[in-house]
């Protein structure tokens, strides 16, 4: 089969990288080889996603430390776009920031967790700021030999404005990333997306996007059938 190589967890592999919204309509699918490096190709995903839309439309992009790179930082500033991505260590060093963080607050829902940030300057624009928002919760007692501080540490880098929201809200608005798992979960095994058909890369491609389609028209009927509750392909009950 082309296109199958060892990933960076040493499996034998195609890659897929795909799109969803907070409605978990797909709008993007790329399949390729197995040991393409996570984020290729992301800023073009995303340039794709977003043409239907006015520069002045409200835009949100959540993404994984994978895209936190210059390329998919610079497309959603192109394109008027907030965003919000997991802070890459590699990229922004922002865990080196963490003892110049002063303005600790306070979660209002859980004790033992506070917020934090700061401006990370990127290394390739010299006027460019961003911010970094900083999430610290205390570690348990039993967990304390896992960790060489007392508290673990979650980043966050953002062009939303903080006055608009609080650092709390941020966090908790880009938690709901993690919604976009369920339905990457659908791909694999509601239309067992774990196993391509054919031997042609292009022809694997294609089986795919017939399956995000199809994705795509279940989706839609689950949310007229029901907006609030989210049916998957294996439990899908037919509108009568």
């Amino acid at each position: 089969m082309e296109g199958l190589a060892w990933n960076y967890k040493d499996m034998w592999c195609l890659d897929s990288q795909v799109i969803f919204d907070q409605f978990g309509m797909c709008w993007g699918f790329d399949l390729r080889s197995g040991n393409t490096k996570s984020g290729v190709g992301a800023s073009e995903m995303i340039k794709t996603a977003l043409r239907g839309f006015k520069f002045r439309d409200e835009k949100q992009v959540r993404a994984d430390s994978a895209y936190c790179n210059q390329d998919v930082i610079k497309t959603c500033i192109g394109l008027r776009a907030e965003f919000t991505i997991t802070a890459n260590q590699a990229t922004t060093g922002w865990r080196d920031h963490i003892p110049s963080i002063t303005n600790w607050e306070k979660s209002t829902v859980s004790e033992g967790t506070e917020y934090g940030s700061f401006l990370w300057r990127p290394s390739w624009s010299d006027s460019l700021r961003i911010n970094v928002v900083v999430k610290r919760e205390v570690v348990e007692d039993e967990q304390r030999d896992l960790f060489d501080d007392v508290y673990k540490y979650y980043g966050v880098v953002t062009n939303m404005s903080l006055f608009k929201k609080s650092k709390q809200e941020l966090m908790e608005h880009h938690a709901k990333r993690g919604n976009a798992e369920n339905f990457i979960r659908e791909e694999k095994y509601g239309y067992d997306l774990k196993h391509f058909p054919c031997q042609k890369m292009d022809a694997n491609h294609v089986f795919g996007l017939i399956a995000m389609v199809a994705h795509n028209l279940l989706r839609w009927m689950s949310l007229i059938d029901s907006p609030t509750k989210t049916k998957y392909a294996k439990k899908w009950v037919y509108i009568k």
